[in-house]
């Protein structure tokens, strides 16, 4: 990419959309109950005109039916024209346009490796995925992610898709549990007749992320029109994003901490992230040689010529000094070339919708879906190690012996014999630190990456199935009253696995090696090494040589050591789901201004979700990960109504004035009775202004996982807030620290708490359910204003909307952080946190005396998060040049966003922070006429820092000062993206289009750190190209 060459064309961009911000202000747009279509080149979530529908409909976010009725809570909506003139095979691209759409926790690139590839998630409000609800035709389908409420809207058809109402704020009332945040409801079509296909293919410009689309519907009526069924049929291809073709992501590197200096200047690159961050500095970044600990020299490495040498220390002083950058990088480990900014990956969809009038009064319908993903991911070599939770020796400490004593068959006399493969360095530095056998032998333990493993890195295949059937009627029961039922059958199939990874008890067995001088594989061969256990020899063990490298830097792990000890991770998913509903509505009574309507409901799910994993990593002998079997369900019977009351219509300063209200009591088998409400009204004193107001009380439930998923170990990096106190320090945090039998014994050798690298970046990390958090409860107060000035001929296509909206969630469900967990114990002195440390009371391997061994981390209902702001949304077309223009878009502002994890903690400020940019928009310029057409869609991106409480701990200087805190932010971007149409051949559309048109660049890889991946908010690909055709018949 040439972001110097685009510099000019984003200025100009920029000037150009935030000099038009009175127009282009806009989020969260009120569309009415009745859309009138606009022109193919409509804006993306814009602003639309009232009209007269022919037929009541119901709106999102209500349901009542009603051909008058507006919606009183911020309402965009996106066609399935605007989906096509965006280019997009994914609806989720088009969706993020949206800036009331936050940051989504599942994303093709987000999610390149092994954890839910593929998956394609929606976060209203940056408030979490699990607290927007997604619908289909008003509906829930089943979630995407076994153990979650998370639903993958990749699996819905995008050629079903009529429009996508995106409605912010709370709907539990309406719709139930997880609708804090908003609701996305996918609004399928409905007599669709004819054929319509399309192709479509695309690459970016370095040559990767190519992409291939085909996809058919076919609609037809039958029974004299008084049925209908749509078929569809489709295949999507996404190619793969390797790290190596960007300049940002071809290495890795590794903050250093307040070791590090600063250079640049606020529009940061890669010479001034390589200031901030060191490539493979890691300790975590452990080379394939690996880092080996024994005797009392501590941790060394082993060179190709079999002497010792120590891992460089990267200080203040030795961060400048080339030789020990060069050995960093000689001996460090650079994963980033193996890994991807996107995985490749099939999709299949195919899916049938019907409906058919059995009588005039009674209409029965059926849809059903099936999907199938598959990706394969691609990342670094696995850590392989004797230590900590996921080591092969944890019972010693992470170390195994080097010296054996084996019996002489012809003697019966006991021979002291060496492992061959062990160099004289490494058994001359030795001794018996574990101290565990009767013979005293020499013992090691170790730390490296699995590069001997097939070809250096692990490969993590997904496989995820999706189905989706619903059987319903509706009948008409007199009047205006009508009743509506159906039943919902889904589930999620999904197969995961891992190469690459060490079964650590084959490495037990391969590690202990002696020479055959007994020859008692009984083939002459004397000098062979062989394993010393014969239980494990007659099953095939192999020995291994980890002692460093060969003299061309490839792993001594032999080909068929690696073929003895390789296994896979395995893992299978099930989450299931059945639903059913009925519902009764009509009017009540008249009054003089219209009907009271009322709507009655009742509502029964069921839920379930398995997650099986191999026996290794059930038993942590995989050294990745321990993860247990899972299994959970529960159900929930709810009841609720909804009632809107016309109070004044047609009379002066008031053309209508409605209020509504909805309840809604739900009984969870796992967490009780607990209701939600909302409160509302719209008033119109003209028909070119309306007025809304929503107050609405919203909950989550907690979901399966929550409650149910069993403990999952890893390993992860801390901050100690011990580290560097001494005995005569009198704070409360120094008396808490040395409470721990450990840490003291750790001062009182050192004379001030000391960690190494390895101490603070091999820390166990257990995260667990709780069976026994409660709901979430979410307030939300929307205020908002829509101006369609119909009265004006010139001005009867403009559209402009402005809400406020504030949303406060309490008793949110958090996973308490290490941090925190450390933190509260030993800062704040509070007992109940110190039960979640674990510590080591002496010496251990690599880690020293006092050092954390594990922190359990729980899910808690405490703090709360918080959203305030102002959205706007504006749209305008008219006749021009022979065709039509429109112009449109939407902006939001946020005047607040941050959470309280625990109560009585302080505010935490995330507004501005990577991922929620305090301003973010769109602007949608359009035109068409017959035969041509062109869309142009900019997106704003505003600009974020990084994280304010890591920039003030993670890099202040030597001197105590703090770098300037321009360098740690991310300039506003714009996003530019055109299509062009030609409609000139008859039942034919050729069409083409550019994305990222100015190819703005990535930002600086080190915004992910600590955070996690940037790729989810900022475009990490670039320019890339694509083109298609359609065809209706």
């Amino acid at each position: 990419m040439t972001p110097s060459n685009s510099i000019p064309h984003i200025a100009m961009l920029r000037s150009i959309l935030l000099g038009s911000c009175v127009l282009t202000l806009a989020a969260s747009n009120a569309a009415s109950a009745q859309e009138t279509p606009l022109s193919p080149a409509a804006p993306v979530g814009a602003a639309q005109a009232d009209a007269a529908p022919e037929t009541d409909i119901v709106i999102t976010g209500s349901r009542i039916r009603n051909a008058t009725l507006t919606s009183p809570s911020p309402l965009q909506v996106v066609t399935a024209e605007t989906i096509q003139n965006t280019g997009a095979t994914n609806i989720q691209d088009v969706l993020s346009l949206i800036p009331a759409v936050g940051i989504p926790s599942q994303t093709r690139v987000a999610n390149a490796g092994d954890t839910n590839p593929g998956l394609s998630t929606i976060n209203l409000r940056n408030l979490g995925t699990d607290r927007t609800l997604v619908l289909i035709d008003g509906r829930r389908t089943v979630a995407g992610i076994p153990g979650t409420a998370q639903v993958d809207i990749g699996m819905i058809p995008p050629q079903f898709i009529e429009r996508v109402d995106v409605l912010t704020g709370g709907a539990s009332a309406v719709y139930g549990s997880d609708a804090i945040a908003g609701v996305v409801n996918f609004v399928y079509k409905k007599n669709f007749e004819g054929l319509q296909a399309n192709a479509q293919a695309g690459i970016s410009e370095l040559g990767d992320d190519k992409r291939y689309n085909i996809n058919a519907t076919f609609g037809q009526n039958f029974a004299d029109g008084r049925g209908n069924f749509m078929i569809f049929g489709g295949y999507n291809h996404e190619g793969n994003v390797p790290n190596t073709k960007r300049e940002r992501t071809a290495s890795q590197f590794a903050s250093l901490g307040n070791l590090q200096r600063v250079g640049g200047n606020s529009d940061l690159n890669l010479t001034a992230a390589q200031n901030l961050f060191q490539r493979f500095a890691s300790p975590s970044n452990v080379g394939p040689g690996g880092i080996f600990n024994f005797g009392g020299v501590g941790s060394r490495l082993i060179l190709p010529d079999g002497s010792l040498d120590t891992f460089p220390a990267i200080t203040r002083t030795t961060v400048n000094d080339p030789a020990t950058i060069a050995k960093v990088e000689r001996f460090g480990y650079n994963p980033a070339p193996v890994g991807q900014q996107a995985s490749p990956s099939d999709q299949f969809t195919a899916a049938m919708r019907a409906h058919y009038d059995v009588t005039d009064n009674l209409n029965l319908f059926a849809e059903t879906t099936f999907s199938t993903f598959k990706t394969v991911g691609r990342r670094e070599a696995s850590p392989m190690r004797t230590d900590s939770a996921l080591g092969a020796f944890t019972g010693t400490n992470g170390f195994y012996p080097i010296q054996f004593a084996v019996r002489d068959p012809a003697t019966g006399q006991s021979v002291i014999l060496n492992n061959p493969l062990v160099p004289t360095s490494v058994f001359n530095a030795a001794d018996n630190r574990a101290n565990n056998d009767a013979i005293n032998s020499k013992d090691v333990s170790f730390l490296l990456r699995t590069t001997g493993f097939g070809d250096g890195t692990r490969s993590t295949p997904t496989e995820r199935d999706n189905f989706r059937g619903v059987l319903g009627g509706e009948l008409k029961l007199g009047g205006d009253w009508t009743a509506d039922a159906y039943y919902q059958y889904g589930f999620t199939k999904q197969t995961q696995g891992m190469t690459g990874l060490a079964d650590l008890n084959r490495l037990a067995q391969s590690l202990q090696a002696i020479p055959d001088v007994f020859d008692f594989n009984n083939n002459g061969n004397r000098t062979e090494a062989i394993c010393v256990d014969a239980n494990a020899r007659a099953q095939g063990c192999v020995p291994v040589n980890v002692y460093g490298l060969n003299a061309d830097g490839t792993s001594k792990i032999s080909p068929a050591a690696a073929a003895y000890l390789q296994t896979e991770l395995s893992r299978q998913s099930k989450q299931v789901l059945q639903s059913a509903a009925l519902n009764v509505g009509g009017t009540l009574f008249q009054l003089p201004a219209g009907p009271v309507q009322v709507v009655l409901g009742a509502e029964w799910r069921n839920e379930s979700s398995s997650d099986d994993f191999d026996p290794l990593t059930n038993t942590a002998r995989n050294g990745y990960v321990q993860l247990l079997d899972t299994s959970g369900s529960f159900n929930v019977k709810e009841a609720y109504g909804e009632v809107v009351v016309p109070i004044l219509r047609d009379t002066p300063f008031f053309q209508n004035l409605t209020l509504r209200g909805a309840a809604r009591v739900s009984d969870y088998s796992t967490v009780g009775t607990f209701s939600a409400w909302n409160i509302g009204g719209d008033w119109a004193p003209v028909e070119d202004i309306r007025f809304r107001a929503v107050y609405a009380s919203a909950v989550r439930a907690p979901n399966i996982g929550e409650l149910f998923a069993a403990s999952a170990a890893g390993i992860i990096t801390i901050n100690d807030p011990c580290q560097g106190v001494t005995l005569t320090a009198t704070s409360a945090l120094a008396q808490n620290c040395r409470a721990n039998p450990g840490v003291l014994a750790n001062i009182q050798q050192n004379g001030s708490f000391t960690l190494t690298s390895s101490d603070t970046a091999g820390v166990g990390s257990i995260t667990a359910a709780n069976p026994d958090i409660r709901q979430e409860t979410g307030k939300t107060l929307t205020l908002g204003m829509v101006l369609n000035p119909r009265s004006i001929d010139a001005l009867r296509n403009f559209t402009f909307s402005v809400d406020y909206f504030d949303i406060r969630l309490e008793d949110a469900i958090n996973r308490l952080q290490a941090a925190t967990v450390l933190n509260k114990c030993y800062l704040n002195g509070l007992p109940e946190f110190c039960q979640f440390i674990e510590r080591r009371q002496q010496p251990s391997g690599a880690f020293s005396a006092g050092s954390v061994e594990q922190v359990t981390r729980g899910l808690i209902n405490s703090g709360g998060s918080f959203a305030r702001g102002l959205d706007f949304t504006f749209s305008y077309n008219t006749s021009l040049f022979d065709g039509t223009g429109s112009i449109g878009g939407s902006w939001t502002h946020l005047l607040k966003q941050g959470q309280i994890q625990l109560a009585g903690d302080a505010y935490d400020n995330t507004m501005g922070e990577i991922g929620t940019p305090r301003d973010s928009g769109n602007l949608t310029i359009g035109w068409e006429n017959r035969n041509f057409g062109f869309t142009f869609i900019n997106e704003y991106v505003g600009k974020q820092m990084f994280d304010f409480e890591n920039y003030q701990t993670g890099f202040r200087l030597a001197d105590g000062s703090l770098p300037d805190q321009k360098l740690f932010t991310i300039a506003s971007k714009i996003y530019s993206s055109l299509q062009v149409r030609y409609k000139g051949i008859e039942h034919f559309e050729l069409y083409a289009g550019v994305n990222n048109l100015f190819d703005v660049d990535q930002p600086p890889l080190w915004v992910g750190t600590p955070n996690g991946s940037p790729n989810a908010v900022w475009d990490i690909i670039g320019r890339r190209y694509y083109a298609g055709v359609r065809a209706k018949f």
